[in-house]
C-alpha cells in the first residue's frame, strides 16, 4: 500500500491525481474530510486525522510499503516530519519519499529550508530507505496570479534582477508517481534536484507572458516592505511571512540556484503558459491542457485529463489518542 500526505495541497494533490490516472490504489492521510472530497473521488482510501496524533499515524501507516511525506511550510513542520518518520520506522515502511527543496542547503538562513535540511538528515539517519525530491520555484505561482496579470499587464514581485529556473508541479508529480509505483530500488537513497530548462529573470518571464497573451506584460520589482504588508494582510503568520520574504530576498540577491537541472515535460515557461493558462479566461486549467501551442511537439507533451474512477474506498477517522 502507498500512503501520501498533503493530498489536499498542490504537490500532494498532483501526486494523487497521477496515482489515480495510473489506477494505483493509495491511501491519503488528511485533516479535513470535506476538503479531501476530491481526493476521495479519485478512489483514495482516506484516513482522517492529525499529523500530531501518534495513534493516527500508526493507523494510517498500517500495511504501508511506501510513503510520501509532504507538509505545508509551517513553524511546527520539522516536529511533525520527525514524528512521521519515527512512525514509519516502527510501522515497517520500506521506502519514504520526502518533498524538500533545491534551496535546502546547510548554509541557508531561511527557516523553511533549514527545516528541510534537518528533516532530510533525520530521515537519512532513521534507517529507512529514502528518496529526496528537491524542486524549486513552482510555475503554479504564476497560475494563481494569471487573471491579475492579464488584467493589469504586470507581474508584481520583489525579486529584483534575480533568476529562477521554474518547475512545474506536473513534472514533480510524475517523478514521485514513478518512484512510488515503479521499482524503487532505482531510487534508493538518492536525492533529485528538479528545475526547468532555463534560468530566467522575472522580466524575461514577463516577455513570455507577453508573447502568449498577445499584449505587453511588464515586470514590476515590488518594494519588500509592501510585499510583506500584503502577506500579513491575508493573515499569513509572522514566521511564514519572514520565511517567504527571505526566500524572495535570496532570489533578488542571486543567492538561489546557479544552473538549471531540467525536468522533462512541462517545466518550460512558454509551454506552461500555453498549456496551463487559458488566453481567453486567464484561468488555470492544469489538468485539462487544451491550449497547446502547435509549434511544440505534442508527442512529448504529457496530457493529464481528469480520471474519474469507479473505485470507492471507506473513509476512516483515526482513533483518538
Amino acid at each position: 500500500m502507498i500512503l501520501i500526505t498533503g493530498s489536499t495541497g498542490k504537490t500532494g494533490g498532483e501526486v494523487a491525481r497521477q496515482l489515480a490516472a495510473a489506477r494505483t490504489p493509495f491511501r491519503a492521510l488528511v485533516r479535513d474530510a470535506d476538503k479531501a472530497e476530491p481526493v476521495r473521488a479519485l478512489g483514495a482510501e482516506l484516513i482522517v486525522g492529525d499529523m500530531a496524533d501518534k495513534a493516527c499515524l500508526e493507523q494510517a501507516l498500517q500495511g504501508v510499503d511506501k510513503a510520501l511525506l509532504v507538509l505545508p511550510n509551517i513553524e511546527q513542520q520539522l516536529i511533525y516530519e520527525k514524528q512521521f518518520t519515527d512512525a514509519a520506522v516502527s510501522s515497517g515502511v520500506r521506502h519514504l519519499v520526502y518533498l524538500s527543496s533545491l534551496e535546502s542547503v546547510p548554509e541557508s538562513k531561511n527557516p523553511i529550508t533549514q527545516n528541510h535540511v534537518a528533516a532530510e538528515n533525520y530521515i537519512k539517519q532513521s534507517g529507512l530507505t529514502w528518496t529526496m525530491i528537491r524542486p524549486t520555484f513552482f510555475m503554479q505561482i504564476f497560475g494563481g496570479m494569471a487573471a491579475k496579470i492579464k488584467e493589469t499587464g504586470k507581474i508584481i514581485m520583489p525579486a529584483g534582477n534575480g533568476t529562477v529556473s521554474t518547475t512545474d508541479l506536473r513534472d514533480v508529480g510524475e517523478i514521485i508517481r514513478n518512484i512510488l509505483t515503479g521499482d524503487s530500488s532505482n531510487y534508493d537513497n538518492q536525492s533529485y534536484d528538479l528545475t526547468g530548462p532555463q534560468l530566467l529573470t522575472f522580466s524575461e518571464i514577463a516577455d513570455r507572458f507577453s508573447k502568449v497573451l498577445g499584449k505587453p506584460i511588464q515586470y514590476v520589482d515590488q518594494p519588500m516592505d509592501e510585499f510583506r504588508r500584503a502577506l500579513r494582510s491575508v493573515n499569513l503568520s509572522k514566521w511564514r511571512t519572514d520565511a517567504v520574504v527571505k526566500e524572495l530576498e535570496a532570489i533578488g540577491m542571486a543567492r538561489s540556484i546557479t544552473r538549471p537541472i531540467p525536468s522533462k515535460n512541462y517545466s518550460d515557461v512558454r509551454r506552461f503558459l500555453w498549456t496551463g493558462i487559458s488566453t481567453t479566461t486567464g484561468r488555470c486549467s492544469f489538468s485539462n491542457c487544451s491550449c497547446i501551442d502547435s509549434k511544440w511537439d505534442a508527442g512529448n507533451h504529457l496530457h493529464l485529463p481528469h480520471h474519474p474512477t469507479s473505485r470507492r474506498r471507506a473513509m476512516r477517522r483515526c482513533r483518538q489518542s
